[in-house]
């Protein structure tokens, strides 16, 4: 399909640009071999390959976070898009609930003048909700491999996780989360309504053809959190890292 020749191009272009150090729309991380796009390039390849996600837009100024915050309407999150941040929780780089104009110019204000003018504004998702992560990895034996498990700020301390190799259909995706720990929670508690697991298993299903796509031009991905309720799921942030395509040069 056209979607995946695009990507498959965007994607192995950004990855040879970061080989030579001049990668565009991606930031260096902690690894020297590794690129990490940013948040909103990673939402987008997610919403390309029919992934729902969240609606947001970019801002590199409190009028173009005004704008886009009359577009998507309120209540807003505000979050750091500064080249370099991975972690923006960590760094004081997200705002959530903001309820109208005054309160987005101000979080604005304050954010810009630590880190930077340039930030992502997005709809604050509302209702009770299950957080999910869905992820990317890569095992020296089996290749691709797609993560699914509990997500949000509890994904590293409760590590219910599980792998499958990708990839997969809707059917074998919900036998996936029927084996997760969290799955009577989908079920809804305490009063919470039940999550459309139907819909979450076909956005897992779908990352998973996903990967296989671009599996050759990328490292690994991480969405976290994929929000899980009734009406259906929501990726919120994602973050995709891009590999040379080459080994890197030891000299002649």
């Amino acid at each position: 399909p056209a979607v995946v020749a695009r990507w498959r191009a965007r994607l192995a272009a950004i990855a040879a640009e970061a080989e030579t150090g001049g990668a565009r729309g991606a930031d260096r991380t902690s690894d020297p071999a590794a690129t990490a796009l940013d948040e909103a390039t990673s939402l987008a390849l997610l919403a390309d390959f029919d992934i729902p996600v969240v609606p947001h837009a970019l801002a590199g100024s409190r009028e173009e976070a005004l704008a886009a915050a009359a577009r998507l309407g309120f209540p807003l999150v505000l979050k750091t898009a500064a080249a370099g941040i991975a972690h923006k929780s960590d760094v004081g780089g997200v705002v959530l609930g903001l309820a109208d104009a005054d309160a987005l110019a101000a979080a604005y204000d304050a954010m810009a003048a630590r880190l930077g003018p340039r930030v992502l504004v997005a709809r604050m998702v509302t209702g009770p909700r299950v957080e999910m992560l869905v992820g990317l990895t890569r095992d020296p034996d089996f290749g691709p491999l797609v993560l699914v498990g509990a997500g949000g700020v509890h994904a590293e301390i409760l590590r219910d996780v599980v792998v499958a190799k990708p990839p997969f259909d809707a059917a074998y995706a919900r036998r996936l989360v029927d084996r997760l720990r969290l799955r009577p929670l989908l079920d809804g508690v305490r009063g919470a309504p039940p999550a459309d697991v139907d819909a979450l298993a076909t956005a897992l299903a779908r990352f998973s053809q996903m990967v296989v796509s671009v599996a050759d031009v990328v490292g690994d991905m991480d969405v976290n959190p994929l929000l899980s309720g009734a009406d259906g799921v929501l990726a919120v942030d994602a973050l995709l890292v891009i590999r040379p395509l080459s080994p890197p040069r030891t000299g002649d």
